[in-house]
C-alpha cells in the first residue's frame, strides 16, 4: 500500500509525556467450548451461538436483553423505595 494512502498518525501534543510506556503483543488463544479447556483459553462459544443467527434474531435477543436489563433497574428502584 502506497504511504499516501495509510492514516497519517498525529503526534502526541507537547506535555504528554509516555512515561516510559511500552506497549507489549501477547498471543492470544482461541478455542471452542470443549471439555477440557485449558487456563487462558478464551471460550467462543458464546459468539459462535451469535454467529449462527440471523442478523434480525440477534437484534431480537438483544431487544430481550435490553428489556430484561430495564425490568432489573425498575424492580432495583422499587426496592430501594421501599427500603
Amino acid at each position: 500500500m502506497p504511504d499516501s494512502t495509510k492514516a497519517q498518525i498525529p503526534p502526541m501534543p507537547d506535555g504528554i509525556s509516555n512515561c516510559g510506556s511500552v506497549l507489549n503483543e501477547s498471543e492470544l488463544v482461541y478455542c471452542s467450548a470443549e471439555p477440557g479447556i485449558g487456563k487462558g483459553d478464551i471460550d467462543i462459544s458464546l459468539l459462535e451461538d451469535s454467529l449462527r443467527m440471523s442478523p434480525w434474531e440477534r437484534m431480537l435477543a438483544n431487544d430481550d436483553a435490553l428489556n430484561f436489563g430495564e425490568s432489573l433497574r425498575a424492580a432495583m428502584e422499587i426496592g430501594r423505595a421501599h427500603v
